[in-house]
């Protein structure tokens, strides 16, 4: 009997592309491993563009789009390969800009590493350093082998003030190829929230970024593919909102599957990875290949 929890497996994006008009495209885990492209990324999506289909790439990177497609740049992705950039850093700037434009002007005080700080840059808003003079603070994350621990007199500092955390990038965490485990802003809103403190989230999952995208290409729902490698993130934002998505299992979970990067992963192991998260993909693959 086969197994419910285990979705329609993919081999090659060729399956799905008469399928849909709009494949939305995670960046760090789908395209890049955070040095390298993946194999074979490059000839998936020119399968797709010589179908006449439509690519967006939907990143929670917690900057703003032109830094995510100078990323895709370095992978050899140009604009002949890309409709439409979204990140969660371009989104939370659209939002605070028009707060600025309706004539309402704060101060927030930056938690994160020094390549984001330039987030609300020509937003209307200022930086300021001490929280008690802050009207909110925004998280982008932390530098690469920081812990949340080494903030908690700054998270405490902003508790005190009673500032609203607006958290740029839900992932809590993402797992590069070398080993290593970058510290990403949903696990500094995390702790902010376990403190007591009032956190507002920017990004996959939440539905605000989805709602954008769909009012960029007005097309029906079910025409629209997600691909990606987060079950909290872009398998779920896909369930909530009604979209179809694919699971890249070579990505941040290939750790749990004990799966080497390009191998099918076991069957049950993967059945139980998305039973425990509770979130169904329609597809998946090893690779967006």
């Amino acid at each position: 009997m086969s197994n419910p929890n285990l979705p329609a497996k993919i081999d090659n994006i060729a399956d799905l592309v008469n399928k849909y008009e709009l494949f939305v495209l995670d960046i760090f885990g789908v395209i890049h491993d955070g040095n390298e492209p993946y194999p074979k990324m490059m000839d998936a999506l020119k399968t797709i563009k010589l179908a006449g289909k439509q690519i967006c790439f939907l990143s929670n990177a917690p900057r703003r789009a032109d830094k995510a497609e100078a990323v895709l740049n370095k992978f050899g992705i140009d604009d002949d390969f890309c409709d439409y950039v979204l990140t969660s850093g371009e989104y939370a700037f659209h939002h605070f800009v028009s707060h600025s434009e309706a004539g309402e002007k704060f101060k927030y005080y930056y938690l994160g590493p020094e390549k984001d700080r330039d987030l609300l840059n020509g937003s209307g808003h200022q930086e300021v350093s001490d929280p008690t003079a802050a009207d909110f603070a925004i998280a982008t994350g932390l530098d690469l082998g920081q812990q949340v621990s080494d903030i908690a007199d700054q998270l405490e500092a902003l508790k005190a003030a009673k500032l609203k955390l607006y958290c740029i990038n839900p992932d809590k965490t993402v797992h590069k190829q070398s080993g290593l485990v970058h510290i990403c802003a949903g696990s500094v809103a995390a702790e902010y929230s376990k403190m007591g403190g009032e956190v507002e989230y920017f990004g996959k999952p939440y539905q605000g970024i989805y709602e954008e995208l769909i009012a960029e290409f007005l097309l029906p729902k079910n025409k629209i593919l997600c691909v990606g490698d987060g079950l909290e993130t872009d398998i779920k934002g896909a369930n909530q909102f009604g979209l179809d998505s694919l699971f890249i299992t070579s990505g941040m979970f290939s750790p749990e599957l004990e799966q080497k990067i390009g191998e099918d992963p076991d069957p049950e192991k993967l059945a139980a990875l998305i039973a425990k998260h509770g979130w169904q993909p329609n597809y998946y693959a090893s690779l967006f290949a």
